[in-house]
């Protein structure tokens, strides 16, 4: 019992392989997460920062900053009070084209602090106390002067004598048809934002970097394994990994990369990641959904990547809602495909559930996303995508390892049983030869005595001889159906062995003479009996009649006009007797004696089962039986008897 449980927990080890990564993998991301952290609210632009401890604390400022939307205000405009205030940023988010947001700190006198955050979408320019501090892209109230770009941004700040800092961010967006707003912003001393950007950057590098490693993996599996799941396992990979923006343009394209190219990089990444997703899940379950509604479906995705390369940039949000919303129908047909084979008579099994779980937090991961996006500046631009699918990777991995395995014992064992059947089949054909074999040699018996019998009676001429002949012919008669019953009895199950009993040589010897005489005579063959006097042995004289017959024939094939000779010996090897047929014949030149006992083979035309039955029927009998001498003079096979008093 305990072996078995030992081989059941063996036999699922990539289960609990995969499942150790993502508990290690899981710990490690989340031993570098930045914590909750505390919020500081603004109040009318203005934020209070003298009762807040910043020592220890990273703190999560609000998007309460003045906002002044289609107007790009600098210093000097808030300097001179030629601003005109704006409605609040949070109500007036993704209205606009370009316009400013300013925040006031008030902070205790003589204190360095840090703002971290990524840029605004897509162009950003920041004041800091009326000096420039950062710049991604060109900031403009147009479309052509306006250059896209973003980043994540660390900007120090000095509270000065007066401890009054003023932090002003100008925008322009003309990528797509959503205005720009704050991404979350962090607040703290340098070294606690240094240390917060260090955790972000290592998990967005982690996560791309580990599914970049994933996607190379499962390609080569797809080449080597040739598995088309594997294919489109590895494409999951690349796309979760290239859909983290900050990876994408800082480290996966090339330095200098115009953002219009980057987006549209971006956007068929993610127009594609469903698709890639929904096409894996398809060639696990290739039944569930037809081929031409698949056909279907990728023709739209590559009308939509087409659309993404060719139309504005302002349109294509519109192309990648449509491209994620013709991925519900087929993910509907492969559901209900799915259930319709479980209906049919297919029990879901540890594959189906293992998919259903990675499926799940691949969900999981798509709505926290969408709910806490503006809340965290890791998820804003990283993405908690790409984290839920590393697990969906590596359990759908597993799934697929599992289900090629269970694919591949069916298999190995369809060619097993395919090799037993035909193994079976060879063994029946084998079998039928040998049973017509045995059947024929009494028939010949019959027939030849028959013939004889029917001369001596047309030329009126019976004699005791004639009796004799009806006698053999009776004998072979019961001996044939002797064989016949025994076949009968061995088609339902009651095969028995040999009978092995004492018996005189002397009456088995007469016994072949008289039925094998009339077979020698169609090729003017005499036998020749000697040795009748031998000791007795132990065996079964229908077995030991068939091994003459079969030597006989076999010498009488060879012979013409020649003599046969048949002869025992008590004297040349203790406790056996030695039998010999000898014929005057050509020999078997040419042919490998080792070889003349192998079923089916023969050198001259015939069945090539005759010796093979000679040498199964004596070894029964504890002898062996061989080529004694063969050539122009003829051939002699010896094999050996035990003799009675040597029987077990």
């Amino acid at each position: 019992m305990a072996k078995g449980k030992i081989q059941a927990v063996c036999s699922k080890w990539p289960i609990f392989g995969a499942a150790a990564v993502l508990v290690l993998a899981a710990l490690l991301l989340l031993s570098r997460l930045p914590g909750q952290t505390p919020e500081l609210v603004p109040a009318q632009g203005v934020l209070d920062l003298t009762g807040a401890d910043l020592a220890q604390t990273v703190y999560r400022v609000r998007n309460n900053w003045d906002y002044y939307p289609n107007a790009l205000y600098g210093p000097q405009d808030f300097a001179a009070g030629t601003a005109v205030a704006g409605g609040d940023g949070e109500a007036q988010e993704g209205q606009p084209r370009y316009g400013t947001y300013r925040l006031v700190i008030q902070a205790q006198p003589e204190r360095y602090y840090a703002l971290c955050s990524y840029s605004i979408d897509y162009s950003t320019r920041v004041f800091v106390n009326g000096v420039e501090a950062a710049s991604f892209g060109a900031v403009a109230d147009n479309a052509a002067q306006s250059v896209p770009r973003i980043g994540y941004m660390t900007i120090p700040l000095y509270s000065g004598p007066s401890g009054v800092i003023e932090v002003i961010y100008q925008f322009s967006n003309f990528v797509h048809r959503d205005g720009g707003f704050i991404p979350p912003t962090y607040l703290s001393t340098p070294q606690n934002i240094q240390s917060f950007q260090a955790g972000i950057n290592l998990v967005s590098l982690s996560l791309s970097g580990g599914l970049l490693a994933l996607f190379a993996y499962f390609l080569l599996c797809a080449a080597v394994r040739r598995r088309l799941p594997f294919l489109f396992l590895s494409l999951c990979c690349l796309m979760a990994a290239l859909r983290n923006q900050d990876f994408l343009v800082v480290h996966a394209l090339p330095p200098g990369t115009s953002w219009y190219v980057s987006y549209r990089v971006f956007m068929g990444v993610t127009i594609l990641l469903p698709a890639m997703v929904l096409l894996l899940l398809r060639s696990m379950y290739p039944r569930a959904v037809r081929r031409p509604v698949t056909a279907a479906y990728g023709a739209a995705m590559a009308v939509a990547v087409v659309l993404d390369i060719l139309l504005p940039t302002q349109l294509l949000t519109t192309v990648c809602a449509a491209a994620w919303g013709c991925g519900v129908p087929y993910l509907l047909c492969l559901l209900y495909g799915a259930i319709r084979s479980c209906r049919a008579g297919r029990r879901p099994d540890q594959v189906d559930g293992l998919t259903v779980g990675a499926g799940g937090v691949l969900v999981l991961s798509v709505v926290l996303e969408a709910v806490y996006v503006n809340d965290s500046s890791l998820i804003s631009r990283c993405g908690l995508i790409p984290l839920g699918m590393l697990v969906f990777d590596l359990l759908m991995a597993v799934s697929i390892s599992l289900r090629f395995t269970a694919q591949e014992a069916a298999l190995a064992e369809s060619r097993s049983r395919s090799q037993l059947l035909e193994q079976i089949n060879t063994m029946n054909l084998d079998f039928l030869h040998k049973v017509a074999h045995e059947l024929k040699t009494p028939l010949t018996v019959i027939s030849g005595y028959a013939q004889l019998t029917r001369l001596q009676l047309s030329a009126g001429q019976a004699s005791g001889e004639t009796q004799k002949n009806l006698k053999t012919i009776q004998d072979e008669a019961q001996r044939l159906a002797d064989m016949v019953t025994e076949l009968m009895a061995y088609s339902h199950g009651e095969k028995s062995p040999a009978r092995l009993s004492a018996m005189e040589v002397g009456a088995l010897l007469n016994r072949v003479e008289a039925v094998c005489t009339p077979m020698c005579l169609k090729n003017h063959n005499r036998i020749r009996i000697s040795g009748g006097s031998c000791a007795d042995i132990y065996g079964s004289e229908a077995l030991l009649l068939q091994v003459f017959i079969n030597l006989i024939i076999n010498a009488n094939r060879h012979t013409h006009g020649g003599l046969i000779t048949v002869s025992a010996s008590d004297r040349e090897l203790q406790g056996y007797v030695v039998f010999r047929v000898a014929d005057t014949g050509d020999g078997i030149d040419g042919e490998p004696l080792n070889r003349l006992f192998d079923s089916g083979y023969s050198g001259d035309g015939s069945s090539g089962l005759g010796l093979a039955i000679c040498r199964e029927a004596v070894e029964a009998h504890g002898g062996t039986l061989a080529v004694e001498r063969t050539g122009p003079e003829g051939t002699v096979f010896a094999f050996t008897v035990l003799r009675k008093e040597e029987a077990p």
